[in-house]
């Protein structure tokens, strides 16, 4: 049989308990200690229950007043922390679902989607305001159980235009409590609350947590472009023992801080990692074994937003052997999900074999926001289940189930790929490109990210009008109203793309050109001198200061754009918080401190180079 399911009993009815009725009977436990157990903490404040609860019952009475009520959707343009908590607790208070965002996105890209899902009201950092025509709202402020759904989260769609899931209470219920059990969390835990709240991790990080009475822990800012030593110094700070985090930035805090120990930076309080995003793989694991959290638990989670964020987990402890694999298995189910693998007619593959992921069990999310003719063709009637009206969530994921039972993920079967954590349907990226001005065809891909660990970086091919834009231009247009993720860190300007033998354009033949450009712009390997610098280069003449020569090497290699210069935009060149942290590394490995979130915000390198201090 195909199809994974756990072997644990039916979830309990007090197991399905909704997430925020669970929070108020903490809130309102007859034990002043329980009530008074630390819910939301900063490096400033700690909120207990009690007073979370009060802040909700007073943020309820305010979106009331504007008229939101059971149905509605209530937008959140709020950075990470306890106000975001609150707001989105206050929203199901009056039955509403919340729809957050990222806070770093564009304004214009937001209002799409404040318009798309037909938001009754907006909270922002100085507070909710209405949207539609505001009025008094007939329903109460608590009790109210027609609502829409918990929260909808919008990504990438292949139709060029973004897609809202819509997660209900009951599967969020159910995938709190699956959690909780994954990774044993218990009132004494801290779990950092690290995603930006645009992205599904986000809620993973909060709910279960609040759900199991821990506690949710926030960093002293919104910058998530931490270096490895920024993140154990906040870390060990807030006491944090439960931490998850993007692949690719694990990956860079495993290799950053091999033997940091010996300098007193360490992850000693932290008891599990867990890790999701992209893929994984065990020489990964060795680097992580030997570093500063080669004590914890090792969580590899996957999950598609449809699943309700993590579906199936690999569990590796410290003390048991690296699989013998070059690649990380994905597990088996968290919680009572099944796992299905299906040839092209949706029937089982032997074991051994490859086909299509299909998710089913508990917890799905309800669908796509108001698209009930998407939502039918990715959830499917279970012919496997033995429930009545159970169903199934097809995946796009090719994947390998093994005899033992776990899964092992093989790519993609459409052209959605995963970014550094991040969801993207290239044919959205291709939108988004050919409507810029100028540009007359596009197509996106990924190509290698040049770190020697896997990783993929987006990058484009487009063709211009005659005296059309240049590879920056259609980049700072991108950088305007989009994500920076869905903005290409590699962009070629063609004479004309390549085609099929069907006319359409070849994706595959467009990777191998940009992947070859790549190759090609990399700087020559040379031996470095003892600052730090290639040897037979113009930068010392070009920069005048030992700091802003090596920033400008660093960026030359790690972007490989052999041109880039003092007065050169790092985002517009294609760099992102990846490329920033490991210049950063490269920095601090030299004598001086740069944090990523400099280089990120500078006008150009030179304006970067000028926040450098020695170390």
């Amino acid at each position: 049989m195909t199809s994974i399911s756990t072997t644990r009993s039916p979830v309990a009815a007090a197991a399905r308990t909704r997430v925020a009725d669970r929070i108020e009977a903490t809130a309102g436990h007859t034990d002043a200690a329980v009530r008074g157990r630390v819910a939301l903490r900063t490096a400033d404040a700690a909120v207990t229950y009690a007073e979370l609860w009060e802040r909700v019952q007073k943020a309820a009475v305010e979106l009331s007043a504007l008229g939101v009520g059971a149905g509605d959707i209530v937008g959140l343009r709020l950075p990470s922390g306890p106000g975001a908590v609150v707001a989105m607790l206050a929203s199901w208070q009056v039955g509403a679902t919340f729809l957050p965002m990222d806070a770093t996105a564009p304004d214009e890209y937001r209002d799409r989607l404040l318009s798309r899902s037909g938001a009754r009201a907006v909270i922002e950092v100085a507070g909710p305001r209405a949207l539609g025509a505001a009025g008094a709202s007939t329903g109460p402020v608590t009790g109210c159980r027609e609502e829409r759904g918990a929260y909808a989260i919008y990504t990438s769609g292949s139709t060029g235009t973004p897609k809202g899931v819509l997660v209900g209470h009951e599967a969020l219920a159910d995938h709190a409590t699956a959690i909780g059990d994954l990774l044993d969390l218990r009132p004494t835990d801290t779990v950092l609350q690290f995603a930006g709240l645009g992205f599904d991790v986000a809620q993973e990080e909060i709910w279960p947590t609040l759900a199991a009475g821990g506690t949710v822990a926030f960093l002293d800012s919104g910058d998530r472009a931490l270096s490895p030593a920024e993140l154990a110094h906040q870390t060990r700070g807030l006491g944090v023992s439960v931490l998850q985090l993007p692949t690719a930035y694990w990956r860079l805090v495993c290799a950053q801080m091999q033997g940091a120990e010996d300098s007193g930076l360490s992850f000693a309080g932290v008891r599990t990692v867990v890790i999701g995003g992209e893929g994984a793989g065990t020489k990964d694991v060795h680097v992580h074994r030997s570093g500063p959290l080669g004590h914890c638990v090792l969580v590899n989670g996957y999950g598609p937003t449809e699943t309700v964020v993590t579906c199936t987990a690999f569990v590796l402890r410290a003390d048991e052997p690296v699989p013998a694999t070059t690649g990380l298995s994905i597990g088996g189910p968290v919680g009572e999900r099944r796992l299905y693998v299906l040839d092209a007619d949706q029937r089982p593959v032997a074991p051994g074999s490859p086909g299509e992921l299909w998710v089913g069990g508990s917890p799905l999310a309800d669908g796509y926001l108001d698209d009930p003719v998407r939502t039918a063709e990715r959830f499917r009637p279970d012919p496997f289940s033995p429930v009545a009206g159970a169903r199934m969530y097809r995946t796009g994921d090719l994947v390998l189930r093994h005899r033992d039972g776990t899964v092992e993920f093989l790519g993609r079967l459409d052209n959605q790929v995963k970014v550094r954590g991040y969801r993207i349907e290239l044919d959205e990226v291709d939108r988004h490109l050919t409507g810029t001005r100028g540009v007359t065809a596009a197509a996106a891909v990924t190509v290698d990210d040049g770190t020697g660990t896997g990783g993929r970086t987006l990058a484009a091919a487009v063709s211009v009008i005659a005296g059309g834009p240049t590879a920056e231009q259609i980049r700072e247009d991108l950088r305007g109203r989009l994500p920076l993720h869905l903005v290409p860190g590699l962009i070629r300007v063609c004479d004309v793309l390549p085609l099929t033998t069907s006319g359409k354009i070849d994706r595959r033949a467009v990777a191998a050109v940009l992947a070859e450009q790549r190759a090609d712009t990399a700087p020559e390997a040379a031996e470095p001198r003892a600052d730090g610098l290639r040897p037979g280069t113009d930068t010392e003449a070009a920069c005048g200061s030992a700091e802003l020569m090596l920033l400008v090497e660093l960026v030359r290699t790690l972007l490989r754009a052999p041109d880039f210069g003092p007065d050169d935009d790092f985002l517009a060149r294609g760099g992102d918080s990846l490329v920033a942290l490991r210049v950063s590394g490269a920095m601090r490995e030299r004598g001086w401190r740069l944090r990523p979130s400099d280089l990120l915000t500078a006008a150009d390198a030179r304006a970067a180079a000028a926040r450098v201090v020695p170390c």
